[in-house]
């Protein structure tokens, strides 16, 4: 990792090797040893005070992967969110920016690049954020993503969040074809200044703000304004793409076959 250079990292899973974490290293997956989860490493680097990139070459193992076979979903390997709560999804909050701030559930809600979605959702910035001690959040980075009754997370996780501005582009895939496509601007303000400028308001809370909790949060509202949907049908591939951020996003839209109920609360 050269000084200045973008950090990233992705989370992966393995039918043998389990959950894994990993540093983008050009074209090569750099697997962490001790390290399973992004939230794990960045609540040890909150416990000693190191930075994360500091900490990252500390704890890099032999193992590297192929990152084109890998996102290209050729191996065994499969990701998950590049950012969640392991053990407790219930402690993750996943929100996003609007009139008023909107609830979109908890970690157990979010989904990963590869994975299927019910519905479409405008492309999306997302910052993460762990809570260290008397409710200080520390930010952990930020991913591309869509927001909607799914909430999804890009393959990559940048960390330090220095884009000189702000795009993205949104395309649906049909049958081997691009059949719609979106650009969307944040403007000329570079990533750092947005973000600073609209986490005060989210973080204003005290309650959300535990020690240990997560967040996750996507800002495009407050940062891109509002946007059309997206014209998606069943089977079509989502691809989101941020350049500074990482290998884009693609999801394919596949009803889901257990459909939100009514339920009544009854008395005890």
């Amino acid at each position: 990792m050269s000084a200045g250079s973008s950090t990233r990292l992705v989370q992966l899973t393995h039918p043998d090797e389990g959950r894994r974490a990993a540093l983008v290293y050009g074209n090569q997956l750099h697997l962490l040893a001790t390290y399973r989860s992004v939230y794990s490493f960045a609540m040890a680097a909150l416990h000693t005070g190191w930075k994360l990139r500091d900490a990252l070459s500390t704890d890099l193992s032999d193992i590297e992967l192929d990152y084109g076979e890998v996102h290209r979903l050729a191996t065994p390997w499969r990701f998950l969110p590049c950012f969640d709560h392991p053990a407790e999804p219930g402690a993750c909050l996943v929100s996003a920016a609007g009139p008023p701030w909107q609830y979109l559930g908890s970690g157990a809600s979010l989904r990963g690049h590869g994975d299927s979605i019910p519905e479409a959702g405008c492309g999306d910035l997302a910052a993460v954020y762990v809570i260290g001690r008397e409710g200080a959040p520390r930010r952990v980075g930020v991913t591309l993503g869509q927001s909607s009754r799914a909430s999804v997370l890009g393959p990559e996780l940048t960390l330090n969040a220095d884009l000189a501005r702000v795009d993205s582009l949104v395309k649906v895939i049909r049958e081997g074809r691009e059949v719609w496509a979106r650009s969307f601007s944040g403007g000329d303000a570079p990533l750092a200044l947005a973000l600073a400028a609209v986490e005060p308001d989210y973080f204003e809370a005290a309650g959300p703000r535990r020690f240990g909790d997560a967040h996750v949060h996507f800002f495009g509202e407050r940062i891109f304004g509002a946007r059309e949907g997206i014209a998606a049908r069943e089977q079509d591939e989502l691809v989101v793409e941020f350049p500074g951020l990482g290998r884009p996003l693609h999801n394919s839209m596949r009803s889901e076959q257990s459909a939100d109920l009514r339920v009544e609360a009854v008395p005890l």
